[in-house]
């Protein structure tokens, strides 16, 4: 047993099974009841396996009887050619050839000897099949490698020999292609001629058989009309319509051949339409008066034949509106006139008596409308297409009434709006028209035809809907008129403007609070009345008239410091924060979420409007006018200060006088020009104790307003902005001295003047000891460093003296450093 499985292993080591050691097969064969058992997991069969060990071990194996042994050599002489299979499982079959011998226990060293030979005739086997497979397959791999070359010559061969035979046969294409369209060219012209002449013949026949058509059809109508003289009662109305129709269709298509075929007839069958079409639309508004369903739209039929429905059907609509028109007129007209009518009456007789009288008669007028749509397409067979007619017709003729009221509301309505006094009247008048509603549950009194094709109230439904859009836009357009529109916003801005008469009281906190509560009150009534037409008209009227109010505020060259201060408090504190305040009110009103409920697309747009147009450059005149009070205070301060040093450019010792007669000259004493005893001049002193005083007097603008503004309004101002007021206008003073003073100085000594260089070099100290002064002076008031002062300073160190020239300071400050 051994050597069997040392074979299995040398020849086959994937497939090498485990030898089980209680029944001497493969671990999980599939044909061992006892590895079954084994995996069944029972006690006996645990303690029946231990024995079966302590046997194996022990040495003692029951040997077949010798003519079994026989049978299991026997079993051996397997087909070797099941190895040859695609799927074989080896470890299957080597199983399978040593069932035979492995089936019963050798309990004899003579069983052993048969096992032993089995295995090893079954090794022979297995070995010399190896062999023969072995050299098998190297022959095939020599072969093949002798092949291959070869073939692949021939595939090469083969591919070039394609090429070419396409090659070939693309160039018969091309010449026989070429023959082929050379020959047939004279062929397809013909055939094309022949093609034109048989649709010439086809056109010519069609013509003779409409001109046949023409004949036969005046013979038939010229009998008919003959019997509608005599008995009109059996005269098919719509069979003489639609022969007359197709009588003026053919005469159409003749005369665009010849202009005066059929002049005759056409005269002819034009008067018979006429006959035809008067004595139908008398019938036919007969039984729309009587409301004969039935006959009524058939009728209507025969009409739309001749395209003469829609003008019996404005008749009808006028008719059937005539007792509303009156309505209309007796209330709001009254005597013939709307001189005594007001509009708030106008308003009350609108919606308490007029618009539900109107509903209620285009509801039952649209029950009876699509009844007759209806009937009249009773017989189609399509019923899509009988309720888009039934729906289309009734639209029409609905649309038609509709008309004739909006038409006497608003000729009887015009004159009463154009004498309104408020405009809470004109939108009474509005909202009031907006109550006109056709009734959805009126008796629908459909056919069954109607019922059965589903145009009962689910198309009333529609219709409805449709005819209210309708007449609520034609209503509504009645307000639409510019001279009305205009109307409007000229009142809603004169509500304002009326605020802003006195500028001077306009912009108080009160008047200026009631201003934009007043204009946001315009702007909810706007939203209610053409919002898109009277927005602009009011913003632009409000716009304007706050500018006007603002410009007030601006400063005057002679306005005095308290005016000008109360100007900025009011720009600053009170319209600014006013103003803000209502742009934030108006915005938030309008995308609050019930704006955006009633008017989701237009509240957007208004509120964009607002923000665009009113707030935002009423917002940016304010912030102009409050920078133009803010300087025009600071000059107050500074001009007094730069004042004090009038006359510093003139003085003697920068530069010799030509002229003895100079007033300034003769007044100035002869000046000492010793570098060593070189001080700052008397008006740089001045100057500078001006500077040291800026803080007093902005102290002192805290008791100088007037009695426009409130003096608590100015002081929290001033408590404000003091703090960075004090520099700015400490250098504004100095960089206006330095500009306007020192840069007016020409410092110049003719070199043939006494001592000239000596005093060019005093005078540039003298300049040099003034900037330094001022400069100890302003390190006093701030700790940043005034870059004007110090690039003078810089500057006149950089002079090279004596120079011989006029040393201009404006030309030295303005070099580049």
């Amino acid at each position: 047993m051994k050597l069997l499985f040392f074979l299995v292993w040398i020849f086959f080591p994937a497939f090498s099974p485990i030898y089980h050691p209680c029944c001497r097969c493969c671990w999980g064969c599939s044909f061992c009841a006892v590895c079954t058992e084994l995996e069944g997991g029972k006690e006996g069969s645990i303690r029946e396996s231990e024995k079966v060990e302590d046997t194996h071990r022990s040495g003692t194996v029951k040997m077949q009887p010798p003519m079994e042994a026989v049978n299991a050599a026997e079993a051996v002489e397997l087909r070797l050619d099941q190895l040859g299979g695609e799927h074989v499982d080896i470890k299957r079959w080597i199983n399978a050839s040593l069932q035979g011998l492995l089936a019963v226990e050798a309990t004899t060293a003579e069983g052993d000897t048969e096992v032993e030979a089995g295995v090893m005739k079954l090794f022979n086997r297995l070995q010399t099949h190896l062999q023969e497979v072995s050299g098998s397959v190297e022959d095939t791999i020599a072969q093949a490698l002798v092949r291959l070359p070869r073939t692949g010559l021939e595939v090469g061969r083969m591919v070039t020999e394609a090429q070419q035979l396409q090659s070939q046969l693309q160039s018969m294409q091309e010449v026989a292609q070429s023959a082929v369209e050379a020959a047939a060219k004279p062929h397809v012209a013909q055939l094309n001629a022949l093609k034109k002449t048989q649709e010439k013949l086809a056109r010519c026949s069609d013509t003779l058989w409409k001109a046949t058509q023409v004949d036969s059809h005046m013979k038939q109508l010229d009998d008919v009309m003959q019997q509608l003289r005599i008995s009109p009662s059996e005269v098919d109305m719509d069979a003489v319509a639609e022969s007359i129709s197709q009588v003026q269709g053919n005469l159409a298509e003749l005369q665009k051949l010849d202009v005066t075929f059929g002049e005759k007839q056409l005269e002819t069958v034009e008067r018979y339409e006429q006959v035809v079409q008067h004595a139908v639309e008398v019938e036919c508004m007969d039984m729309l008066r009587r409301r004969e369903v039935d006959r009524a739209a058939q009728l209507l039929k025969v009409l739309d034949t001749i395209s003469r429905a829609d003008a019996v059907l404005q008749q009808y609509a006028v008719e059937s509106m005539a007792s509303e028109r009156e309505r209309v007129e007796r209330m709001l007209l009254g005597g013939g006139s709307a001189a005594a009518m007001s509009s708030a009456r106008a308003a009350e007789l609108l919606k308490g008596q007029l618009m539900p009288f109107i509903g209620h008669a285009l509801s039952e007028q649209l029950d009876y409308v699509l009844r007759m749509a209806q009937s009249e397409d009773r017989a189609t067979a399509d019923p899509p297409q009988t309720e888009k007619h039934a729906e289309a017709r009734a639209v029409k003729v609905m649309q038609l009434m509709v008309d004739e009221v909006v038409g006497s509301i608003g000729g009887a309505l015009e004159p009463i709006l154009e004498r309104a006094e408020r405009n809470e009247e004109l939108m009474a008048c509005c909202d009031a028209v907006r109550q006109l509603g056709l009734r959805e549950d009126v008796g629908i009194h459909t056919t069954d035809a109607g019922s059965a094709t589903g145009c009962g109230g689910s198309l009333r439904e529609v219709i409805v809907r449709q005819i209210s859009t309708y007449a609520f836009t034609e209503l509504v357009g009645i307000f639409g008129k510019p001279n009305i529109l205009e109307a409007f916003a000229r009142r809603e801005a004169c509500r304002v403007e009326a605020l802003l008469d006195d500028p001077k009281q306009a912009l108080r906190r009160e008047r200026f609070q009631a201003v934009m509560d007043a204009m946001m009150d315009a702007v909810k009534s706007i939203l209610r009345f053409f919002p898109e037409k009277t927005l602009p008209m009011c913003v632009g009227k409000w716009r304007e008239a706050i500018l006007r109010t603002i410009a007030g505020l601006r400063p005057t060259p002679a306005a005095p410091q308290g005016s000008l201060l109360a100007n900025l408090s009011t720009a600053r504190s009170v319209g600014g924060q006013l103003l803000q305040g209502a742009a934030r009110t108006s915005s938030e009103y309008l995308v609050s979420s019930e704006m955006q409920r009633l008017y989701p697309s237009l509240a957007d747009t208004v509120n964009e409007q607002l923000r665009t147009q009113l707030w935002a450059p009423l917002t940016e005149a304010l912030e102009s006018c409050a920078v133009e009070c803010q300087k025009a205070v600071k000059r107050t301060i500074i001009e007094p200060v730069v004042a004090k040093a009038d006359g510093y450019e003139l003085q003697l010792f920068w530069c010799s006088k030509q002229n003895g007669g100079d007033s300034f000259s003769s007044a100035t004493p002869t000046v000492s020009y010793t570098p060593a005893q070189i001080a700052p001049s008397e008006l740089v002193r001045s100057l500078g104790e001006a500077i040291v005083e800026i803080p007093l007097a902005l102290e002192a603008l805290r008791g100088n307003g007037d009695g426009d503004c409130h003096p608590n309004g100015i002081e929290d101002l001033l408590e404000e902005v003091a703090g960075d007021w004090l520099e700015d206008i400490v250098r504004a003073a100095v960089a206006e001295f330095i500009e306007n003073k020192v840069g007016n100085i020409t410092i110049y000594f003719p070199s043939d003047a006494p001592d000239a260089m000596k005093k060019e070099t005093a005078a540039v100290e003298q300049l040099a000891t003034d900037l330094n002064y001022l400069k100890s002076i302003l390190s006093a008031v701030s700790g940043d460093p005034f870059e004007g002062l110090e690039q003078a300073l810089a500057r006149l160190k950089a002079v090279a003296l004596p120079s011989g020239k006029p040393i201009a300071i404006r030309s030295l400050l303005a070099k580049d450093a």
